[in-house]
């Protein structure tokens, strides 16, 4: 899988660009604030319909972009990709609302439309046309951040493999939310109907069968990552380690099947109904659950150095790219943002070498070429960034 266009209008600081890539690695240089990382958001926008840098999409309109009722302020991100032998035209339009146009170009909120090759689609389906991982600097909170971070990461991965996962992760946001409102409606009310155990066990046994699923595939999917990840870590840190990411659920009895789980979140959904009354929230369930990232027993996000927690997350990325190339047979698109800052020359190499794979297409973003060995800057594509303006440095 790569992306042969990418195309921005209005987009951050890009009033156009047209932009080719090629195989194997791209290397995106020049100095800060000059539009680099705003590339790799573009085409993880395409990937995941939105942006893994904000959850505002009236940020991603070009602030100098005229808006008025009439003609409202519109940034557009299209890209060309292809698997195997057809590519696919992605589309994602952001429009801004045309009743505030007294926000100027920086304020008020924006629609979205979804296009797969020009038929509007949702987010739904639009995610797993274009699979990717993205590694930026603040990815260190997959280690040293809370769970959400880890749950968020994880579900991303899943979610661009297997549609159904998708659904099933939106059923169950859907479900919480509206039992957490049905919760919150009685501390409101002042009263607790007498039946609260029978109303409320509609919405457990809905939160069972999609909340067994979700455990049961992020279970098997951090086995795979972890294996995968060990083995990465090892060499970038080029010593002996035993690199393990674990998934913990929340629920002290133990589940080996989907069966198993739905049974076990079942009575934990009720045994809860009290402390969830009077927290009016839904206390226990795979939307609590963690990732635990340890090295021979240590806890990385605790005690690991700065280096440490960097070449794990890079190891976890990569190990990514693994699993969804043996589950889809296809490569993503890997994207990484100032991915060699704060590393030795030692992590550098490996790093570089593990990223060099001639049918990998690897997009990278740096302020300087410096830190990259010759030989991979004379099989990369280098282009200079600054100020919205990309140019080919070959």
């Amino acid at each position: 899988m790569e992306i042969e266009r990418l195309s921005l209008r209005h987009y951050r600081n890009y009033t156009r660009l047209d932009l080719p890539f090629g195989s194997g690695a791209t290397l995106l240089y020049g100095p800060n604030a000059a539009g680099k990382t705003s590339i790799l958001e573009a085409i993880a926008l395409l990937a995941l319909s939105k942006s893994p840098r904000t959850s505002v999409d009236r940020e991603l309109i070009g602030w100098q972009t005229s808006h008025s009722e009439l003609l409202p302020a519109t940034a557009r991100v299209s890209g060309d990709i292809r698997r195997q032998d057809r590519v696919t035209r992605l589309d994602v339009i952001i429009q801004a609302r045309s009743d505030s146009p007294n926000q100027g170009a920086s304020g008020g909120s924006a629609t979205k439309v979804l296009r797969v090759d020009g038929k509007p689609v949702r987010a739904g389906d639009l995610i797993g046309f274009a699979r990717m991982v993205f590694f930026a600097p603040t990815d260190l909170d997959i280690i040293t951040g809370a769970p959400v971070e880890r749950r968020r990461w994880i579900d991303a991965m899943l979610s661009q493999l297997d549609s159904n996962y998708l659904r099933t992760l939106n059923l169950y946001q859907k479900v919480i939310t509206q039992r957490n409102s049905l919760l919150r409606l009685w501390r409101e009310k002042g009263a607790t109907p007498r039946n609260y155990a029978t109303e409320l066990a509609f919405w457990d046994e809905q939160l069972a069968q999609a909340g067994a699923y979700i455990m049961l595939q992020r279970r098997a999917a951090l086995t795979e990552l972890s294996a995968s990840a060990a083995q990465t870590y090892a060499a970038i840190s080029d010593q002996r380690t035993a690199l393990e990411a674990r998934y913990a659920a929340n629920m002290t009895q133990p589940w080996d099947n989907q069966s198993d789980a739905h049974e076990v979140l079942l009575a934990a959904y009720k045994k809860s109904h009290t402390e969830d009354m009077a927290r009016m929230q839904t206390t226990v369930g795979p939307h609590r659950d963690d990732v635990l990232v340890h090295d021979r027993g240590v806890d990385l996000g605790t005690f690991g150095s700065r280096g440490q927690q960097r070449s794990t997350v890079l190891a976890l990325k990569m190990a990514e790219v693994a699993v969804m190339h043996a589950r889809s047979g296809e490569r993503p698109i890997l994207l990484l943002d100032d991915v060699l800052s704060e590393l030795d020359a030692l992590r550098r190499l490996h790093i570089l070498a593990l990223i060099s794979e001639p049918t990998q297409q690897s997009i990278l973003t740096a302020t300087g070429v410096g830190d990259f060995s010759a030989d991979f800057l004379a099989s990369a594509q280098v282009l200079r960034v600054d100020q919205g303006h990309v140019s080919d440095m070959r």
